[in-house]
């Protein structure tokens, strides 16, 4: 069938413009990680955890064609909205979009054979919960992917941030909150522990890391990412009477790095984790 080459852009119309918003820089980067090792398979049933606007879950329902069944679940009400007008635009049949808590999945035992989750394990509430439930609706021998940044996430700043706050005499308890930032985020060792205590055996673990750039401490804390993605857990760790001062010292020690270096470059290590749920009887 080649319905396909009926289809023309009109990228001057308001529905095309509002559902072309381009997946992030940060998420596209484990996405890629995602389907760089990902296999695809025919006529297979796909649950999406924690899919947001929409991504990776209308990349996957695309990549495996009409043959296979795409659900995409969030509790982000608003980000729904979203995916949902994208997949009216897009007109993907099958694609289902719920509302649902990943800790408590509206689905009988046994229903899909790949699980995937693009960056959610440092997000939920109760990671080991909603293993649990990925684990209860994979079928035997179902796969569960996860891609996610682990220990070791932008070690130069937090290097500049520990520095920073001793330079200032703040007290221990600072650099206590610190360090447990720092730490909320699992490691290869504990996040396969965390799949094999779910049930599944740990089948295909991968390691990899890219380099965000910025032209110094000014531009990494007016962006988008760090204001969205980070910035909220980093004021956690001061007092909200401290924060102006400790950021504020924090930049010049950033722009002063970025002088001597041309740039700032913070390291994400990543790590695709691949999980599979034991046949029955085995």
């Amino acid at each position: 069938m080649t319905n396909y080459l009926q289809h023309h852009n009109d990228f001057h119309t308001p529905e095309a413009a509002s559902s072309f918003d381009e997946t992030s820089f940060w998420c596209a980067r484990f996405g890629a990680l995602l389907f760089r090792h990902l296999e695809l398979r025919r006529g297979i049933s796909i649950l999406d955890v924690g899919c947001g606007t929409g991504f990776p879950l209308f990349e996957l329902a695309n990549a495996h064609g009409p043959s296979c069944q795409v659900t995409g679940i969030d509790v982000w009400a608003e980000a729904l909205d979203r995916a949902r007008e994208k997949l009216r635009i897009q007109g993907l049949s099958n694609v289902t979009i719920i509302e649902a808590d990943a800790a408590a999945m509206p689905f009988d035992d046994a229903q899909f054979d790949l699980i995937t989750c693009n960056l959610g394990l440092n997000n939920f509430a109760d990671p080991a919960a909603v293993l649990a439930e990925c684990f209860r609706v994979a079928k035997p021998d179902g796969r569960a992917v996860f891609t996610t940044n682990i220990q070791g996430h932008m070690r130069q700043f937090y290097t500049y941030f520990g520095t920073t706050l001793m330079e200032m005499g703040n007290n221990l308890e600072y650099q206590k909150r610190l360090a447990n930032q720092q730490k909320h985020r699992g490691t290869r060792k504990s996040l396969c522990a965390l799949l094999e205590q779910a049930g599944f055996t740990v089948a295909q673990v991968i390691e990899d890391r890219f380099q965000l750039r910025y032209l110094d401490g000014t531009a990494f804390f007016n962006h988008r990412l760090t204001k969205t993605g980070f910035l909220d857990g980093w004021r956690e760790v001061v007092n909200p009477e401290d924060q102006e001062a400790v950021f504020a010292r924090l930049e010049v020690r950033l722009n002063e790095w970025a002088a001597r270096a041309g740039e700032l470059r913070m390291t994400v290590p990543m790590l695709y984790l691949e999980g599979q749920k034991p046949e029955e009887g085995k």
